[in-house]
């Protein structure tokens, strides 16, 4: 938020903890409908699961004013954004995302022995959010063994596209949310019946940490079925003149109805999966986003039991993979679309403009 405005959105914004029978609990109100930095309502869960799981869980709302906002703007796009950061120690790892936001994408900037992780989750569809509705952001993090002390913060912000190909930070929008301190979680989530008794998250959490891109600004370009087939020639014209033998950053977008193993898959194609994006559809019709980092499904047993889904699939991976294997995966009868690095833009898919241009036949 512009610096001017900070005084008066603290002092909107009411914050409590709740420890002892209660989870540890963090809730804020934006009194200011016309500011969209922050969302106009939002609630912070956190429980544990074992001793080395934590689960968060956010409910957040956004005001009519705020979504009209997130509408293109000329040349530029601003777009919501919910960012957890780790603390320097190291000692907490993202596994799994969870959400029915419309259209996110999940940044990964890894840390190390002296920085924390963050988990940027962009909401692309955010000129699509229901102004009457109480949106949900899962998210679960492994911690080192026999350690107590990491701490989590959530942070919102905005970000913009630019017609150059970039998504980035839009200045003074970055507030702090709420802080989870490890040791003050107590609770144990009530929506997991009982960990297993061999429960145990392996750490370090991501495969190929280092080669998680941020999200293709071009993205935020695609606007109609006219930009969405131009970009769909391109990225296929990339893949078809790639190099045999070099290593190529990728993401590739699979067609709706796609179930999969993605080891097998991973090992059909030499490929190296450092991120992947499943879609989950409840009872009701409504669909949410799952994220995980590397091909091991069994990081989707980390999931809490609510929502049930009655469907699940594959929408899109990304990692790298060589340039032949690139050019077998884009012809293969599952996939919808493989972009590739282009000079300074990562590769994204594009599942989520697949359906809307469905949507609009």
């Amino acid at each position: 938020m512009k610096k001017r405005t900070v005084v008066s959105a603290a002092l909107a914004m009411q914050l409590f903890l709740c420890t002892g029978a209660f989870a540890y609990e963090s809730e804020f109100m934006n009194s200011k409908a016309a500011n969209a930095d922050l969302p106009a309502k939002a609630k912070l869960e956190a429980y544990k699961v074992g001793k080395d799981f934590m689960t968060t869980k956010v409910r957040a709302e956004w005001t009519k004013e705020q979504i009209q906002a997130f509408q293109r703007q000329g040349i530029f796009r601003n777009i919501p954004v919910l960012a957890f950061q780790t603390d320097a120690s190291d000692a907490l790892k993202p596994k799994v995302i969870m959400t029915n936001l419309p259209g996110v994408k999940v940044d990964l900037n890894t840390g190390g022995e002296n920085a924390g992780d963050e988990v940027i989750v962009s909401i692309l569809g955010g000129d699509r959010l229901n102004p009457d509705k109480s949106y949900t952001l899962y998210t679960g993090w492994s911690s080192r063994e026999g350690s107590d002390k990491p701490i989590l913060t959530l942070h919102s912000l905005q970000r913009f596209g630019q017609p150059g190909g970039t998504i980035n930070d839009l200045s003074d929008t970055k507030d702090q949310l709420a802080r989870i301190e490890w040791k003050q979680v107590n609770e144990k989530n009530p929506n997991f019946k009982a960990a297993p008794a061999d429960f145990k998250v392996s750490f370090p959490s991501h495969a190929d940490e280092k080669n998680i891109k941020k999200v293709k600004g071009e993205y935020t370009n695609i606007y109609s079925k006219e930009t969405l087939a131009q970009y769909r020639k391109g990225a296929a014209e990339r893949v078809g003149i790639l190099s045999e033998q070099s290593i190529w950053p990728f993401a590739a977008t699979f067609k709706k109805s796609t179930v999969m193993d993605l080891k097998m898959l991973a090992e059909q194609y030499k490929l190296k999966i450092s991120q992947a994006y499943a879609i989950g559809t409840t009872a009701d019709g409504e669909e949410y986003t799952v994220v995980w980092f590397g091909d091991d499904i069994n990081d989707l047993s980390l999931l809490e039991e609510n929502p049930r889904f009655v469907k699940f699939h594959i929408a899109e991976i990304e990692g790298r993979a060589s340039g032949d294997s690139l050019q077998s995966l884009s012809i293969s009868p599952s996939v919808s679309l493989v972009d590739v690095e282009d000079k300074e833009r990562q590769p994204t898919g594009i599942y989520w403009l697949d359906q809307l241009g469905s949507a609009s036949k």
